[in-house]
């Protein structure tokens, strides 16, 4: 029975292209397209998504070794906002209890099934297909509950289970509507860690929009920054300004060092270029994609599943307004420097400090959402508001894990919000029977 489990949790399940490859050939063989566009289609969706996969870790690559060099040069201690962080420091915490994550997980992909399958009721559409972040999210919630709850092993597991599908189902159905509009009908939502952000910067946007709205991949701009109007130029030359700012600290020698010996200004230089070429990578898997998902899940949506609208990895959405997820990941970037600033004159005894991971990956596509549904003003309000809130919130969600070795948290914004006002809920409720830790 374990080697089952194991199998589905750590070789299946969790590997999204597997699973986007296995829907998308159910689809085809519902539709009866035949055998040539069956097996064609499904590698090519397969491809597509490993390259979002590819595309969407380099970034993380390439520059978490420069945000680790800067915290060492700099001399700051704190809690780091990254998902790999939280990963490490939930599994630490849970010591022997790690091993039922599996359960939650598959606990979790359960209900939220279910959900979508009685979607006639519930109203919920999106399956949650990126076993990475679904991993990461049964080990979060399984340590959460396990910190603030005296109950049975069994119901621990249970409880981390269903919660984790639930806002599976519920998150990426509200994130479909403003992702449909995005990609102009991609036929996919986004299931992640930051759908509910999504959905509610969707709402915020338009109200930014001010009285002309500015597209920032419209953006014409005169003589020789022209080269902006270029979005493969633009994020490679922005990337290159800011991760040389960013490098400040470190100095000429310790740049060189980070680089292995490469001269400074050629190693910022690649950076950039490095950047817009994983951009143009993702760009390609996300037409790839996009393109079988649309034709395929036709079959199951109309013999199987109606409701059903497969979420997958939200770097899906980067491409599709290039210009507005650098600018996204900018502002949002601000937006935490400006919240770390606060921390530090204010005298908190906590300090966040800032991964890439949430600072890219939620103000990357925030900024596209915000982009499509408000402009330039809209991107640069909301991505800003969103380093605030994912700073402040990832203090909140510290105060609930009650591990004093804890190293961070995931630091993206539905884990900064979301997460830990439900758990705050549940301690109310589990106070009143007598069951909190």
């Amino acid at each position: 029975m374990n080697s089952v489990i194991s199998f589905l949790v750590n070789d299946f399940l969790t590997v999204p292209t597997l699973l986007i490859g296995l829907l998308i050939l159910l689809g085809y063989i519902l539709q009866k397209a035949g055998v040539v566009k069956t097996i064609t289609g499904t590698i090519s969706a397969m491809v597509g998504m490993q390259l979002i996969i590819f595309g969407g870790s380099q970034f993380s690559n390439v520059f978490k070794p420069i945000t680790t060099a800067v915290c060492d040069a700099t001399g700051i201690q704190g809690y780091i906002m990254d998902s790999y962080a939280m990963k490490a420091a939930s599994q630490e915490a849970l010591g022997d209890a790690f091993g039922w994550m599996a359960y939650v997980f598959l606990i979790a992909f359960a209900v939220n099934l279910l959900l979508v399958f009685f979607g006639k009721f519930t109203k919920m559409k999106g399956v949650f297909l990126t076993g990475n972040a679904g991993t990461a999210h049964s080990q979060a919630m399984l340590w959460l509950i396990m910190a603030n709850f005296a109950l049975p092993s069994v119901w621990t597991i249970i409880i981390s289970g269903i919660l984790v599908g639930i806002y599976w189902a519920v998150s990426t159905t509200l994130a479909a509507g403003v992702v449909d509009e995005v990609t102009d009908g991609g036929g996919f939502t986004v299931g992640h860690n930051q759908q509910v952000g999504i959905w509610l910067f969707g709402r915020l946007a338009p109200k930014l929009a001010g009285k002309k709205k500015v597209d920032c991949e419209d953006m014409k701009l005169p003589g020789w920054l022209a080269i902006f109007n270029n979005n493969i130029a633009s994020v490679a030359i922005l990337m290159f300004v800011f991760c040389g700012l960013f490098c400040i600290p470190l100095g000429i020698s310790g740049i060189e060092e980070l680089s292995g010996g490469q001269h400074w200004l050629v190693y910022l230089i690649m950076v950039g270029i490095q950047f817009s070429m994983y951009m143009v990578i993702l760009l390609q898997g996300v037409r790839m994609l996009c393109s079988e998902l649309t034709a395929s899940f036709q079959g199951i949506q109309q013999k199987i599943v109606p409701n059903a609208i497969p979420a997958i990895d939200v770097a899906a959405l980067l491409p599709f307004s290039p210009n507005a997820a650098t600018l996204g990941f900018l502002f949002c970037t601000l937006g935490t420097v400006f919240s770390m600033a606060i921390l530090l004159l204010t005298g908190s005894s906590m300090m966040m400090l800032p991964g890439f991971t949430p600072l890219f990956f939620s103000g990357g596509p925030i900024g596209v959402v915000a982009n499509k549904k408000g402009g330039l003003r809209a991107v640069i309000i909301c991505c800003f508001l969103l380093g605030v809130i994912q700073t402040f919130g990832t203090c909140w969600a510290i105060t609930q894990v009650h591990y004093a070795s804890a190293t961070g948290w995931s630091g993206m914004f539905d884990l900064s919000t979301v997460w830990p006002a439900v758990l705050q809920v549940l301690r109310w409720i589990g106070s009143l029977f007598g069951i909190t830790a």
